[in-house]
């Protein structure tokens, strides 16, 4: 049982320091790129709110499919 413990515990190990590798988050000390992201952030910020889409109609073109026809 220990035999199968010891590799399975490496291999998960191994595997969530994989995933956690590279997860698309950067760290920065350049003050000149920061500059840049806090603008962009406060461009997007003052941006109009896009409008919600209106719900589509139902489509009316096929009749309704019954499975089964009703017992009585």
């Amino acid at each position: 049982m220990k035999k199968l413990l010891i590799p399975l515990a490496v291999l998960l190990g191994a595997a969530g320091a994989w995933a956690q590798s590279d997860n698309g988050v950067t760290v920065s000390t350049d003050a000149a790129r920061a500059a840049a992201v806090e603008r962009h952030a406060q461009e997007l910020q003052s941006r109009p709110a896009p409008k919600p889409m209106a719900p589509h109609a139902k489509a009316t073109k096929h009749s309704p499919r019954h499975h089964r026809p009703a017992k009585h």
